[in-house]
């Protein structure tokens, strides 16, 4: 057993200063007395130790002892990781089903369940770059939001990446960027491309060019992605601590012997 915080005991201090009180004669000794808790006069001993006691458990619960302390070390990474979605034209078209944006939305879940706490921030592109997340290891709170844009604005006009690299880099030192388009790119550290044949945009034609990770019905894709951000991504060791909490024991047996001590049983005449 281990106390988490063991300056707590200085509390124990106050002990031998009640018996000073107890013992002493001096003058102002009764307005100190009328002041403090223990108001029933310490001609009853019993009553003053059953205080005594009840303070020194409330003092081991104030400590915090635990038992069953195991650390584990962990290696997590300790890389920013940005995923610039596109959320323009070329997305909308229905070559992979039931649309290439909602796949990719459902390729991120299966990718998130390989990830070794990353953090990862989410934007989508369109003319203009929209945070969904800023860096975040919340990967249900990420996909929630995703699956909650309003998608009346979006698919109107083809994804301007450009604006979105620069965001990116604003958002995190160093991050490891990865694009999830039509196409793939050459300033990105991964490009996942979700579009299998050429599609009919606003703006003409969608070729897919094959430079990236190319959208498969399997998971090849996804482990491809995962094992290169592993590859690629920086790493550090923590320690996660288990541990039981003792100390509801000692306060329950302070708050208990608190009340012996104020409420004495009626005596039968």
């Amino acid at each position: 057993m281990e106390f988490l915080a063991p300056y707590a005991f200085l509390a124990l201090l106050a002990i031998p200063f009640l018996f000073f009180l107890k013992n002493s004669k001096l003058p102002f000794k009764k307005e100190i007395l009328n002041k403090i808790i223990i108001k029933y006069g310490f001609d009853k001993k019993k009553r003053f130790y059953v205080f005594i006691i009840s303070y020194f458990f409330l003092v081991i619960a104030l400590a915090r002892p635990v038992s069953g302390i195991e650390k584990t070390k962990l290696r997590i990474s300790s890389s920013d990781i940005i995923i610039l979605l596109s959320a323009g034209s070329e997305m909308k078209c229905q070559d992979i089903y039931p649309n290439r944006f909602e796949a990719a939305v459902e390729k991120l879940k299966s990718l998130f369940k390989k990830l070794n706490y990353q953090n990862i921030a989410l934007l989508l592109v369109k003319e203009k770059p929209y945070l969904i997340s800023p860096p975040s290891t919340d990967y249900n709170s990420i996909i929630y939001l995703l699956k909650h844009v309003n998608k009346q604005n979006l698919f109107k006009e083809r994804a301007n990446f450009q604006k979105a690299f620069k965001a990116a880099q604003k958002l995190a030192k160093h991050p490891i960027i990865v694009t999830i388009s039509d196409r793939g790119f050459e300033n990105a550290d991964i490009s996942y491309i979700t579009a299998l044949k050429p599609c009919k945009t606003v703006n003409g034609i969608s070729i897919p060019q094959k430079n990236g990770i190319v959208f498969t019905y399997s998971s090849k894709d996804i482990d491809q992605i995962s094992k290169k951000i592993q590859k690629i991504s920086k790493s550090k060791e923590i320690t996660i601590t288990n541990q039981k909490e003792l100390f509801y024991y000692p306060l329950a047996f302070g708050i208990l012997l608190f009340f012996i001590g104020s409420f004495s049983l009626r005596r039968k005449n």
